[in-house]
C-alpha cells in the first residue's frame, strides 16, 4: 500500500538487498561509487574529443600528459565534497588555481624554479597564453610542440570541458533515471554536451586533413553511444551478435550517407590571414644594385657549418605588373606572400610544389651572423630548413616562414649582430638531362600583367628548335648566358640603366647587345618561361662567387673549431630564377653571363648572330620611365595635383586597441551579456504573464509563476495547489512571519492558492481590478520567497531557465 507524502524533510533510510538471508552493501553507497566511475569515465572520452588537435602538436607525449592532467583536475574538482553554501566558492577558486598556475607550470615548465615552482615569468607567461594559445594554434604552422605556449589551450580546453561534463553528471545522480511513470530521464546526457563541444573546437582549431577523421569519428560517438546506455540503465547483457549486426548496419548507413555528400573539413587556420601583410614592402629586388653600389666589400652574413657552395637566399617574388617583381597579392598557400609563424620545427608541405622525386639531400646545421642593419625584413635562408631557432635580438614571436618558397621575413628591424640558427637539408639541382626531359609543374604562380612588348618575339627565337619544356628552359638560360653582357652601370662601368620594368627588358632584349646584370638577366628569363608556359620566379640573395661571378665551393674555408666558414659581401647578391619541373620540383637557373664578360666602349657589341635579336625600336622623345619601387600601381600623381593626406579616422587610430580589448575581455562582457538576457527573458514573460489574457487568465499564470521560482530555487512540486503550497510554506517561508494575516488565519501564499483555484473551477466572473491586487500579493511572495534563499541560491534561482515556459 502506497502512502500519502508528506512535505516534512525526512532522510529515508538506506536500503538493504537481502540475498540468500545476507545483507549487501547499501544501494546508495553502490549508487555513489558507480557516479564516480561514471564521471571519471567522462576523462578519456573528453581526451579522445581532442585528438584532432594531436596533428598540430605532433607530440604525442605531451598530448597525453597535459590532457590527462588537466582532465582529471577538472573532473575532481566538479567531484569535490563540501557544504551546499561553500562548495561553489571553493570549486571556483580551485579552477582559477589550476588554470592560472598548475596549468602554466605543466605547460610552461621551462620557466619554472627545479620544474615545479612557478616563477613570475610563468605566472605572467601562463596568463598571456591563456588568452593567446587559441590563437596561436591557428597562426603558427604545424607542428607546435611545446613552443609559444600553445599546450595551454589544451589545458584550458579539457579542464573546463572536463569540470563541466563531471559537474552535470554530479546534478543527476545514478539511480534516478527511471521516472515516476516509468520512462527513461534523459537529462542525465547533458554531460554529454561539453565532450561534443571539444570536439567541435578541436576540429575548428585542427588541420586541414586532421589525425584519420572517418575511424577517429567513429570511434568516438561509439563510445559516446555505449557511455549513455551504460549511464541510463539501457546496456544489457545478452544478444550481442543482434546488437553488433545493428551497430554495423548503423555504421554502413552511415559511411555510405557520407560518401554521397562533398566533404569540406572547416578549419580556422586556412581561413586565417597573418597579421603580416608582406605586400606593404616595397619591391626586393629595386634594392639590389644598392647592395654592389654601397656594400660591395662589406661582410654582411657569415654563415658557419653552411655546407660549400650553398646559395643563401633572402626574398622570392613570384608577380610582376609591368613594373617591379614582387610578391603576391594574397596569401593562398604555395604562393610567394603566405608567410606564417612556425613551431620548434617546421613540417614539409606535399603541396608546396618542392616534390624533387624523393632525391636525398645533405643536412646541416648552420649558424647565420648578420654584420649590418640590413633595413629591411628578408631574412637571410639556405637549403630547405627543418627548423629555425632565433637568438638574441631576434624573436620566434616576429618570425614567419614561407613553405613553398623557402623563405622567412621578420617583423622586427633585422639589425647588426643578430644570429639565429637553421636546420635542414640542401639538394643539388637535377642533372642537365633529367631537366631536358623534363615537363612544366603544376605550381600555382600569379599572372603576368603588363608583359613587355618584345616578349613573344624573343621567345619564339630563343626555344624554335626545342620542344620539351626543360630543354626550352635550358635553351633561354644558356643563350642569355652566352650572348649577354654584364654591367652594373655604375660610376666607370658600361651604361647599364637599374630596373627590370616593362622598358627596362624590352630595352635589354631588343637592344644591338644586351647589357646589365642578375636583376635583368633574371627579371627576363623569369618572363620568357611564363611566356612558354612555365611556372617561374625571381630569386634574391648570396652566392659564394668566385672572380668569374659563378657559384664556387673555395670560398667555404675551415674555421678554429674545425667547421667551416663563408663570409657573404654585398658584392655576392645575386638574383637567379626558379622554375617549376614536374618530379624535379623549383629548379634554379643562373642566367646572368660572367661578371668578367665586359663590354668595352670601343668594342663592337654585335653578337656573332644578330638575325636571332630584334631590332631595335627608335629612341623615345622623352626620358624613359624610371622603375618606381613601390608595387601598388602604375603611376602616381605629385606635387600640386596629390591630395592632401587624410587624417585617419577614429577607428583607424584606436579600432586595432579596442579589438583587443574586447577580445581579452571577451569572457567578462560574454558572462555579463548572458545574465542581463536571462533577467530581460525572464522579466518579460514575468510582464507577459502580468498583463496578457483575461484575468482568469492571468491569476492562472500569477501561481504558475510562483510555482516555476519555487522549482527553480530547487524545490521539487508534486499534487494540487494546495499541496504546492504546503511544501513551498515549509520549505522555502518557513523562516518567515506572514506578510498579511486574514481572519480566517491563512497567509499570503493559501489566499493566493484559493484565489487560483477559484479561478480554475468557479464559473463566476472575475475582475480586473481583482487580477491586479493577485499580482500585487504574488510580487510580494517571489520576493519573499527570493529574500529567504542564501545569495548563491538566490542568484540561481534568478538565472535558472527551468519551467519558464
Amino acid at each position: 500500500m502506497k502512502t500519502a507524502s508528506t512535505w516534512q524533510p525526512q532522510t529515508p533510510p538506506s536500503p538493504i538487498r537481502v540475498l540468500g538471508g545476507e545483507q549487501t552493501a547499501p544501494v546508495g553507497a553502490v549508487n555513489r561509487v558507480r557516479g564516480l566511475l561514471c564521471a571519471l569515465t567522462l576523462v578519456p572520452l573528453n581526451l579522445l574529443a581532442a585528438i584532432q588537435l594531436l596533428p598540430v602538436y605532433a607530440d604525442l607525449k605531451g598530448w597525453l600528459l597535459v590532457g590527462l592532467v588537466s582532465g582529471m583536475t577538472g573532473a575532481l574538482i566538479a567531484l569535490i565534497r563540501s557544504s551546499r553554501a561553500f562548495r561553489p566558492y571553493l570549486q571556483v577558486g580551485l579552477l582559477l588555481v589550476a588554470q592560472f598556475i598548475l596549468g602554466p607550470i605543466i605547460t610552461l615548465n621551462g620557466t619554472t624554479l627545479i620544474h615545479v615552482l612557478p616563477t613570475s615569468q610563468t605566472l605572467a607567461d601562463g596568463f598571456a597564453s591563456t588568452f593567446g594559445s587559441f590563437k596561436a594554434l591557428i597562426s603558427i604552422d604545424p607542428p607546435l610542440g611545446w613552443e609559444a605556449g600553445g599546450f595551454m589551450a589544451l589545458w584550458t580546453l579539457l579542464l573546463w570541458t572536463s569540470f563541466l561534463a563531471a559537474f552535470l553528471e554530479e546534478l543527476h545522480p545514478l539511480g534516478q533515471e527511471v521516472r515516476s511513470d516509468g520512462g527513461i530521464d534523459p537529462s542525465p546526457l547533458l554531460s554529454i554536451l561539453p565532450i561534443l563541444v571539444t570536439m567541435g573546437v578541436s576540429a575548428l582549431l585542427g588541420t586541414s586533413h586532421g589525425w584519420h577523421p572517418g575511424p577517429a569519428g567513429y570511434c568516438q560517438w561509439i563510445l559516446v553511444l555505449l557511455w549513455a546506455s551504460w549511464r541510463l540503465g539501457l546496456l544489457q547483457p545478452g544478444r550481442v551478435i543482434a546488437k553488433s549486426l545493428v551497430l554495423a548496419l548503423t555504421l554502413a548507413i552511415t559511411l555510405a550517407g557520407t560518401l554521397l555528400v562533398p566533404l569540406d573539413r572547416l578549419a580556422l587556420r586556412d581561413r586565417y590571414r597573418p597579421p603580416i601583410d608582406p605586400y606593404q614592402f616595397t619591391s626586393p629586388l629595386s634594392d639590389y644594385r644598392s647592395y654592389i653600389k654601397d656594400h660591395k666589400d662589406d661582410t654582411l652574413v657569415t654563415v658557419h657549418d653552411l655546407p660549400a657552395g650553398t646559395p643563401v637566399r633572402m626574398a622570392v617574388m613570384d608577380r610582376y605588373d609591368g613594373k617591379v617583381w614582387n610578391l603576391s597579392d594574397s596569401t593562398i598557400p604555395g604562393q610567394s606572400s603566405d608567410y606564417r609563424r612556425i613551431g620548434s620545427t617546421i613540417a614539409p608541405d606535399p603541396d608546396d610544389g618542392n616534390d624533387t622525386g624523393g632525391t636525398e639531400g645533405t643536412s646541416f646545421e648552420a649558424t647565420f651572423t648578420i654584420h649590418r642593419d640590413f633595413g629591411h625584413a628578408w631574412v637571410p635562408m639556405a637549403g630547405q630548413p627543418s627548423s629555425i631557432n632565433p637568438e638574441g635580438r631576434l624573436s620566434r614571436n616576429d618570425l614567419y616562414y614561407n613553405k613553398a618558397t623557402e623563405s622567412a621575413i621578420t617583423t622586427a628591424p633585422l639589425g647588426a649582430d643578430t644570429t639565429y640558427t637553421v636546420q635542414g637539408t640542401t639538394k643539388a639541382r637535377p642533372s642537365r638531362d633529367a631537366i631536358k626531359n623534363s615537363q612544366a609543374g603544376t605550381a600555382s604562380v600569379p599572372p603576368v600583367s603588363n608583359p613587355p612588348d618584345s616578349l613573344s618575339k624573343v621567345a619564339a627565337l630563343v626555344t624554335s628548335v626545342q620542344s620539351q619544356p626543360g630543354a626550352k628552359a635550358l635553351s633561354i638560360e644558356a643563350r642569355l648566358r652566352q650572348e649577354g653582357w654584364f654591367s652594373h652601370g655604375l660610376e666607370g662601368d658600361y651604361p647599364s640603366p637599374s630596373g627590370h620594368g616593362d622598358y627596362r627588358i624590352d630595352q635589354l632584349l631588343q637592344a644591338q647587345a644586351m647589357v646589365g646584370d642578375s636583376e635583368q638577366y633574371a627579371s627576363a628569363m623569369a618572363l620568357l618561361a611564363r611566356q612558354m608556359g612555365l611556372p617561374s620566379r625571381v630569386v634574391l640573395g648570396f652566392i659564394p662567387k668566385d672572380k668569374q661571378g659563378d657559384i664556387s665551393k673555395d670560398r667555404t674555408h675551415q674555421d678554429a673549431s674545425g667547421g667551416t666558414t663563408v663570409d657573404f659581401r654585398g658584392g655576392d647578391a645575386e638574383a637567379w630564377v626558379e622554375i617549376n619541373l614536374a618530379g624535379l620540383g623549383w629548379v634554379p637557373f643562373y642566367p646572368t653571363p660572367q661578371e668578367t664578360r665586359t663590354p668595352d666602349r670601343n668594342l663592337n657589341l654585335t653578337p656573332p648572330n644578330p638575325k636571332t635579336l630584334v631590332r631595335q625600336p627608335p629612341p623615345p622623345l622623352v626620358d624613359p620611365p624610371r622603375d618606381d619601387q613601390g608595387a601598388k600601381s602604375r603611376a602616381h600623381i605629385g606635387g600640386q595635383d596629390a591630395d592632401k593626406e587624410a587624417s585617419p579616422s577614429f577607428w583607424a587610430r584606436y579600432g586595432a586597441l579596442i579589438g583587443k580589448i574586447l577580445a581579452y575581455s571577451s569572457p567578462l562582457w560574454i558572462l555579463t551579456l548572458l545574465v542581463l538576457s536571462i533577467l530581460a527573458l525572464k522579466a518579460w514573460l514575468l510582464n507577459r504573464a502580468r498583463t496578457g489574457g483575461s484575468p482568469k487568465e492571468r491569476i492562472e499564470r500569477g501561481w504558475k509563476q510562483i510555482n516555476s521560482l519555487a522549482r527553480q530555487s530547487g524545490l521539487r512540486l508534486k499534487g494540487t495547489r494546495r499541496e504546492q503550497a504546503r511544501a513551498i510554506n515549509q520549505d522555502l517561508l518557513g523562516l518567515h512571519e506572514p506578510l498579511i494575516v486574514e481572519p480566517a488565519g491563512e497567509d499570503d501564499l493559501y489566499r493566493l492558492c484559493a484565489m487560483a483555484d477559484g479561478a480554475s473551477f468557479d464559473n463566476h466572473l472575475v475582475s480586473d481590478e481583482e487580477a491586479v491586487e493577485y499580482w500585487k500579493l504574488v510580487d510580494q511572495v517571489r520576493r519573499s520567497i527570493l529574500e529567504g534563499l542564501p545569495r548563491f541560491r538566490r542568484w540561481k534561482a534568478r538565472l535558472s531557465l527551468r519551467h519558464i515556459l
